[in-house]
């Protein structure tokens, strides 16, 4: 009993740390924040943030793997490669929830940008599941390539290109407001799904079947 009582306070307090490092990444940026300001900020001693994180490297990564990770679950649903076809408002679903994700995490993609080209640790983390992401596409254009659904273009480079064209949307609108604040809105969203439909599409985008 006792053992569970300090594993919930434990995960308490790496949660609470967590959530600290989410507001003082957002607000700082990622260059500027110290472990001292995320400690502060989650009224914790210094040493109790060692207890659960390496470094500011370590907490970082874990924020940001638990963002894409969340990202990216809702962009790759299930898919039955048996009978699914193309249906493109499943499609245009999976965009949004991309985008909704990525609005709620708004604040933090510019301390991404940052973090992806000062620290080794973030941008392995992040190129490593940017890479399952892209592969997941891929293997999706191949299943619709075999079925005469889509262009034959090269599936992962074309998987690499769509990917690339929905990030850099997001990093500019979020740290750049170009060409607006990042907002999921009902614009935003059918404009990528129309981009992403009309260049793999070779039937129109008017199919749909049970998913």
């Amino acid at each position: 009993m006792a053992g569970a009582k300090r594993q919930e306070r434990a995960a308490a307090t790496q949660a609470q740390l967590l959530e600290a490092a989410r507001e003082v990444f957002a607000e700082r940026g990622y260059q500027a924040t110290s472990v001292a300001a995320i400690t502060d900020a989650a009224s914790t001693a210094h040493g109790t943030f060692y207890l659960y994180f390496r470094n500011k490297e370590d907490v970082f990564a874990q924020l940001m793997a638990s963002a894409m990770d969340e990202l990216y679950r809702h962009t790759l649903t299930e898919l039955d490669p048996e009978d699914h076809l193309y249906d493109v408002g499943v499609a245009r679903e999976r965009v949004a929830g991309f985008l909704q994700v990525a609005e709620a995490n708004a604040r933090l993609w510019r301390a991404l940008l940052e973090a992806i080209l000062v620290s080794p640790t973030v941008e392995a983390t992040w190129l490593e599941m940017r890479a399952k992401f892209c592969k997941g596409l891929a293997d999706r254009l191949r299943i619709y390539q075999s079925r005469d659904e889509f262009r034959d273009l090269d599936p992962d480079l074309t998987a690499s290109l769509l990917a690339g064209m929905l990030e850099w949307a997001v990093f500019m609108s979020a740290s750049f407001s170009i060409p607006a604040p990042l907002e999921a809105s009902d614009q935003f969203i059918d404009t990528v799904a129309d981009l992403w439909a009309s260049a793999v599409d070779i039937g129109g985008t008017k199919r749909s079947s049970s998913h």
